[in-house]
Formats: structure tokens, C-alpha cells, sequence
């Protein structure tokens, strides 16, 4: 039986070509090594180097062995590098969600029903979630709607209502409530990271310019000491976690209905039993 530490000494010899330099790369000594090679030659049972009184090399025969060796000792490393990450997958739930928002709520939850797994989350467009569930790239989904798909589960697990915050000065700030349509053609203040909310922004508003910011903190300066329009939530301190909307500011809600959300926490039905300990 060849020793796999052994082998590796063995290739690295191959490599450097000097018993010297192997045993500087190997941390080993000079003299360890070299009865490490003669334990591997007696191994083989056949001689595997050419010796003069200052100088070692492979011979033909164990070129052909180092090559093997050095497909053998890769092919090790892709078995036990496969076997770590399976049970690392095993382990870890994977969240996908159309928005920031309740991801923190989401993954505290999980946690406390699942404290030895690691919980990785994602933002991600809608048609990708519903792929990534249904061929189990995650084990659970934040989505605007419930799922009409009967390999589904979901549960409600929370709104959000989408609200114009607007400049005090603003000709509608004095509006209770506001459509979608109103104020479409006005130059507005975007933050990027916001989830599927971007893209139904921007969709419903085509006569709109949109300033988008993708770093927080300009952001949130932008909307301090500009008097450009924007765009605020009832989960705002879920996006912006500390913050809160500017004191010159007032937010009047939207009445169209695709700004006003129930969100659902959807798997597939094999994973039903741990969801709903989540509501437990």
C-alpha cells in the first residue's frame, strides 16, 4: 500500500526535478525524502530511479509512474473536494427572493428552526425563482403572488405597500393618495437593488426619467437635498436598514393594486413539513 503523503512527495519530485527543491516545497528533510523514495521504489518492485553518487532522476519506468501518480492524486483531490461540497449542500437552504424585503425576518426564522445549516439568499427576477424552485436551486421563495402550480406550497408571510415620497413643495404632496398613471412623466429617484419593484417601476411609468442609484448612501443623500420625486415603502428600514425616509418629505401611497403586495413563502410540496414549522 503506497502512502499517500508519499506520493505526493513522489510527484512534486517529478515537478521540481531535484530532491532539494522537494523537500523545500514538501517541509520535509532531505534525508526523510530520500528514504521516502526508496520506500515507494521497494512499493512498486520496480526501480523507478537512476542514482549516481550526487544525483537522483526518474528513470522511463518512473516518468510513467509519476504521470499516473499525478492523475491519481487529481482525481483524489475531485472525489473529496465532490464528497465536501454534497454535504455542504446538504446543509445549506437556499433562499431566493424577488425583493430585501423580510429577507432578514425570513432567514432569522430559519435559523432558529435550523441553527446548524448555512443559509445562503439571492435576489432574483421572478421567472428564475419559479425555475429555481421548481428544479430545487432553492428550497424556498419570496414571491408577489400565490403560485398557481399544484407541485407548490406557500404560506402568507407579509405585505408591502409602495408610497411617492415627495418634496413638501410638490404639487401633489398635499394629495392623500396617488396613482401610478398621475405621476408618470416625472423625473424620479431610483434605488437599483429594490427587486422586481425596478422593473414594475419602470414598466408602469414609460414617460419617466429615472435617476437610478446603485450605492446606498448617495441614495439616501439624493433624497435629503434634492427635490426630485422617489419613491418610499413601509419596509423601508428592510432596504435600508437605520434609515428613514427624509423629515421634508411626504409620502402619499399608491392606489394601483400592483404596488400594494402580499408576499408568500413558496417551496415545493416535498419540503411543506419544514415551511410550515417556519409559522409554528
Amino acid at each position: 500500500m503506497v502512502d499517500y503523503n508519499i506520493l505526493e512527495q513522489f510527484v512534486t519530485f517529478y515537478q521540481t526535478g531535484t530532491l532539494r527543491e522537494t523537500a523545500k516545497k514538501m517541509h520535509i528533510s532531505q534525508p526523510a525524502l530520500t528514504r521516502n523514495m526508496q520506500k515507494l521504489e521497494a512499493a512498486f518492485e520496480v526501480p523507478l530511479f537512476h542514482r549516481t553518487k550526487n544525483s537522483i532522476s526518474l528513470n522511463e519506468t518512473g516518468l510513467l509512474a509519476a504521470e499516473d501518480a499525478a492523475m491519481l492524486l487529481k482525481q483524489t483531490e475531485n472525489m473529496l473536494r465532490h464528497a465536501r461540497d454534497f454535504d455542504r449542500a446538504g446543509r445549506t437552504i437556499k433562499l431566493g427572493s424577488c425583493t430585501p424585503t423580510h429577507v432578514a425576518e425570513i432567514i432569522q426564522r430559519i435559523t432558529a428552526f435550523h441553527p446548524t445549516a448555512a443559509i445562503s439568499s439571492e435576489i432574483k427576477n421572478i421567472p428564475q425563482l419559479l425555475e429555481g424552485i421548481k428544479n430545487e436551486t432553492y428550497q424556498f421563495v419570496l414571491l408577489p403572488f400565490c403560485p398557481e402550480d399544484d407541485d407548490l406550497y406557500y404560506r402568507k408571510w407579509g405585505e408591502e405597500h409602495l408610497s411617492f415620497l415627495l418634496p413638501k413643495r410638490h404639487h401633489f404632496a398635499h394629495r392623500k393618495h396617488l396613482s401610478v398613471s398621475e405621476m408618470n412623466g416625472e423625473n424620479m429617484l431610483l434605488f437599483q437593488d429594490i427587486g422586481f419593484w425596478h422593473d414594475l417601476v419602470v414598466d408602469k411609468m414609460p414617460d419617466s426619467r429615472f435617476l437610478i442609484q446603485t450605492e446606498r448612501y448617495t441614495f439616501l443623500e439624493l433624497i435629503e437635498n434634492s427635490t426630485m420625486p422617489s419613491f418610499a415603502t413601509d419596509a423601508f428600514r428592510d432596504i435600508f436598514p437605520g434609515a428613514s425616509p427624509a423629515a421634508d418629505r411626504i409620502a402619499v401611497p399608491i392606489t394601483d393594486p400592483e404596488f400594494n403586495v402580499n408576499y408568500y413563502l413558496v417551496c415545493c410540496k416535498t419540503n411543506q413539513g419544514k415551511l410550515k414549522a417556519l409559522f409554528q
